[in-house]
């Protein structure tokens, strides 16, 4: 499944069209008008009320390691089968700014559950309290922690691979690439780029799709924390930086969201630079759709199709 040249275009899947409208019936401030620990809340909030209960796994365990900025939380899913296990370490999404271990509980027990493999979620450091680079020191930090140690855990580390939506999905790619080794990448509708420069696909879903252009930039201007020069750092920038270092790589865009155009442009890259790549597009879909499964089936079908595909590589 190599990247398309154009993207199919369908109307948004009408389960996930009710809930914007019932979004926006209700009046809520925009979330870039809100505290960051508000904003928190409310993501956390919205994960449980909106997706489907996550299949049942083995073993659960929260961990702490040293990071380098102090203590780094970690959670690990093992499967119900014997090990050892292939690994998968997932760095959630969120702007950068929101988001955490119980956000994205639901996408690595299912991720478990039908990858067959030791999940390990990331609790990254957070802006605007820990602006660039923080996240992805926290990322590399983990990674090479979790290569190190994987088989304490019952993980098998000559089985690695690195996953992660959205913001989740930048860090998972900078991650691979600064430790090296690994054996796939998987990325969920990825952020590439600064809203600065938006590609159509912002002027077509920034409005009323869940993931609003104003709310990106939002996003963005509190991650890099007034840090012009980051805006172009190969860890932030990814449509040009250097991708030929990167392994098999599953990259999937959504056909209503902001992020389309920079997902479809980035599989691009990692594929002229010679790294095998397989592209899911959901045409229907809108932004953070793996959290609303309880609304449509299309988001838990993203997750179960990436778990298919590293299933295959590992």
């Amino acid at each position: 499944m190599a990247v398309c040249s154009t993207l199919e275009v369908a109307p948004l899947d009408p389960a996930l069209a009710g809930l914007l409208a019932q979004m926006a019936a209700q009046g809520n401030p925009p979330l870039e008008a809100l505290p960051p620990a508000v904003g928190r809340r409310i993501y956390r909030d919205m994960d449980a009320a909106l997706g489907l209960p996550a299949p049942v796994v083995g073993k659960v365990e929260d961990l702490v390691i040293e990071g380098p900025g102090g203590p780094l939380a970690l959670r690990a899913y093992a499967p119900a089968t014997p090990g050892p296990w292939p690994v998968l370490m997932f760095l959630h999404g969120g702007g950068f700014v929101i988001g955490d271990l119980d956000t994205h509980d639901k996408v690595c027990r299912t991720l478990c559950h039908h990858a067959h493999m030791l999940v390990v979620a990331v609790d990254y450091r957070l802006a605007p309290e820990h602006p660039f680079p923080a996240a992805p020191d926290d990322a590399e930090a983990a990674l090479r922690w979790l290569c190190a140690h994987a088989a304490t855990l019952g993980g098998d580390a000559s089985r690695m691979a690195v996953a992660g939506d959205s913001a989740g999905a930048q860090l998972a790619l900078v991650a691979v690439r600064r430790v090296g080794g690994i054996q796939a990448l998987g990325m969920i509708y990825p952020a590439a780029q600064h809203p600065d420069t938006p590609s159509p696909s912002y002027a077509e879903n920034g409005e009323g799709k869940f993931l609003t252009y104003s709310a990106m930039r939002w996003f963005m201007a509190t991650y890099l924390g007034g840090q012009a020069a980051a805006a172009q750092h190969p860890d932030f920038d990814l449509l040009h930086s250097d991708m030929a270092a990167l392994p098999p790589t599953w990259v999937a865009t959504m056909g209503h969201d902001p992020l389309r155009d920079e997902g479809h442009a980035l599989a691009l890259r990692i594929e002229h630079a010679g790294v095998a790549v397989a592209h899911a597009h959901y045409p229907g879909a809108i932004h953070a759709c793996i959290h609303f499964s309880g609304v449509s089936t299309v988001g838990a079908q993203v997750v179960v199709d990436l778990a298919a595909w590293l299933r295959l590589q590992i």
